[in-house]
């Protein structure tokens, strides 16, 4: 399954074909997919951003195994860091520009939302962003605080625990992985140029692989449909 700016598909991998699922903003142009996760059950979470940065046009869904397609949240401007606590019954998000990470309660009969809360300010202060995050098997919170090279780890509670700093600024997502999930991967940006933050060196783009943290991921589930 892929979300891309034209919709949710699905992938044959081995033909390349795209069998298109749900297009869900059709109607607005300067919109897109952003960033998605499955949650403990199976159902897919995504959500949209405009692409210009500056409306709140974008959503949040919820793609069941029975492919019904359902709107959690509207008046998105980037959609990101979609993750679960451990036992999934903790919800997070961010809406990139706003400077917070969001928590809801999560039914994981249903896959609805309720109680949102401020789990969390970005420190905004070198020009980062909440971008893709995850979260380990001890409950903690990782974030690449993209155009600011760092990636952040938080207490269930909200507050920083660890800091490492990367050798990009324009860090994108983290994910645990490996045979015992413990070596977390970072994606980087490469594409497009944005005039308003410097570009990184050679590496831009890359693919990192971190040793040694300490702590290991939580096994993801497919989409169940």
């Amino acid at each position: 399954m892929v979300a891309l700016q034209n919709g949710v598909h699905l992938l044959d991998f081995a033909s390349g074909e795209l069998t298109l699922l749900h297009h869900p903003e059709a109607d607005r142009p300067f919109n897109r997919l952003n960033d998605g996760k499955v949650d403990r059950q199976g159902r897919f979470l995504f959500g949209s951003m405009d692409m210009r940065e500056e409306e709140p046009s974008g959503a949040l869904y919820r793609l069941d195994a029975d492919l019904s397609l359902h709107v959690l949240k509207k008046d998105i401007i980037v959609s990101n860091a979609p993750c679960w606590s451990p036992s999934g019954e903790t919800f997070y998000f961010a809406d990139t520009w706003t400077g917070e990470i969001c928590a809801w309660d999560y039914n994981t009969a249903t896959g609805d939302l309720s109680g949102e809360r401020v789990f969390c300010h970005v420190d905004r202060s070198e020009g980062g962003a909440a971008d893709g995050a995850t979260v380990d098997s001890e409950g903690y919170l990782w974030n690449a605080l993209v155009y600011a090279g760092k990636l952040v780890r938080y207490t269930p509670e909200g507050k920083v625990d660890r800091i490492i700093e990367m050798p990009v600024k324009k860090v994108t997502s983290v994910m645990f992985g490996g045979e015992n999930l413990d070596v977390l991967y970072v994606t980087s940006m490469a594409q497009p140029p944005l005039p308003r933050f410097p570009e990184d060196n050679q590496l831009r783009g890359s693919l990192f692989a971190i040793y040694d943290l300490g702590v290991t991921g939580v096994a993801e589930r497919r989409f169940a449909g």
